[in-house]
């Protein structure tokens, strides 16, 4: 379709391809149905939207009041359908794009500058649009009970590094300069247990949490670092105290609100390998404790030689296993073959098949670094395959709460 006139008459012909983009990009989005439920009480339909909100941009015309409302009547119904906010946030960023992307392909030529200026005033509509969204959103649990907590839907928003300041005030939250992310997994705790500990976050002020003990993410107000490494050692210990299982914990810190998600990704890498070695403890750890074995995670060729090192301890019974045990009794022998239920000979017996078949002393300290990290591997490559494996459907997801 060709179009004469100025840029503004040519963008305003082709409003229906606009909304046929942001239709497109958006079907078959977790949050295109209530959006779309939406579209016919907010201005008449998603046409008319479209329209009423090209309109705006081509004026550049501030966003109206009413329409504030609209958007935060939409928040309101997307939390009310349990929608997560960050799919909402997704969905945004994706009618956004699809709509600038529309208009620059019919934009005549030689309109650079003047597109750049009407796409920076959709950018500042839809953050304004956005913000009322996140707004009905934030209010909608107190409006109706099947939405979550705000306390939780503050956490969560803030691990999305989506805009946290309207939660965070309709909470009655004050945001922490930075934030200590602590990444924990107790899934052998009792229900009655995680209520206790929960009840415990809770009580400490400015702390936000999101999941359970199957995966676990906690936010501790790192305004004071030392008191919040505190805070999160304290209810590591806590959760270990009451789990009938192991308990793996991992940490880390970043400056200001917008480092969390950064945060998060870190700790969730470290946890990884946390679940991996066979002497971890039941504490948090940080990346600058595991530099090795987070390199280890990083090089497939080095992996396979740290499994060249093992598969000779397959001609023997038992032999990988008694290293493991060896190491998670922090070398204390005794304790060890109690853990094994064998006899204190039997383990000497053990080691020295080992040394014999691999050719690596375990009772040397490079023979223990060694073994520990080729451990630390295939532990690694197990915890993969299952991951793998679960994401396929064959198993349950460790991380589901």
């Amino acid at each position: 379709m060709t179009v004469s006139g100025g840029l503004p008459e040519v963008l305003a012909a082709h409003c229906p391809r606009v909304a046929t983009a942001i239709r497109e990009a958006l079907h078959g989005h977790p949050a295109y149905q209530p959006i779309r439920r939406a579209a016919g009480p907010m201005f008449g339909g998603r046409r008319e939207t479209c329209a009423r909100l090209l309109g705006l941009v081509l004026r550049r015309s501030p966003l109206p009041e009413d329409d504030r409302g609209r958007f935060r009547d939409l928040g309101v119904l997307a939390a009310r359908q349990a929608i997560p906010l960050p799919v909402l946030s997704e969905a945004w960023d994706l009618a956004l794009a699809a709509a600038a992307r529309s208009c620059w392909t019919v934009a005549p030529p030689g309109c650079f500058t003047e597109m750049a200026e009407l796409t920076a005033h959709a950018a500042r509509l839809a953050a304004g649009a956005r913000e009322a969204c996140i707004r009905g959103y934030a209010e909608a649990p107190r409006e109706g009970t099947r939405s979550r907590p705000l306390r939780r839907l503050l956490a969560e928003t803030l691990i999305d590094g989506a805009p946290a300041g309207v939660i965070a005030d309709a909470a009655g939250v004050r945001l922490a300069p930075a934030y200590l992310v602590l990444r924990c997994e107790a899934p052998a705790l009792a229900e009655r247990d995680w209520e206790r500990e929960s009840e415990r976050l809770e009580s400490w002020e400015g702390v936000l949490y999101s999941g359970g003990p199957a995966g676990l993410t906690v936010l501790f107000p790192a305004a004071e670092p030392l008191r919040a490494e505190d805070l999160a050692a304290e209810f590591t210990a806590g959760l270990a105290a009451r789990s009938r299982g192991p308990v793996h914990a991992a940490q880390s810190c970043r400056r200001g609100v917008a480092g969390i998600p950064a945060a998060l990704e870190e700790a969730s890498r470290v946890l990884t390998i946390a679940k991996a070695i066979p002497d971890s403890e039941d504490r948090p750890y940080r990346a600058d404790e595991l530099l090795v074995e987070l390199a280890i995670l990083g090089q497939p060729a080095i992996r396979g030689r740290l499994a060249a090192v093992l598969s000779p301890l397959d001609a023997g019974t038992d032999l990988r296993r008694t290293l493991e045990v060896l190491l998670a009794c922090n070398l204390d022998r005794e304790r060890a073959a109690r853990e094994l239920w064998i006899h204190r000979r039997t383990l000497h017996y053990r080691l020295d098949r080992i040394r014999i078949l691999s050719g690596v002393d375990p009772s040397s300290a490079r023979g223990l670094q060694l073994f520990r990290a080729a451990l630390t591997s295939a532990r690694l490559a197990r915890l993969e395959h299952e991951g793998s494996r679960a994401e396929d459907g064959s198993l349950p997801s460790p991380l589901s709460v």
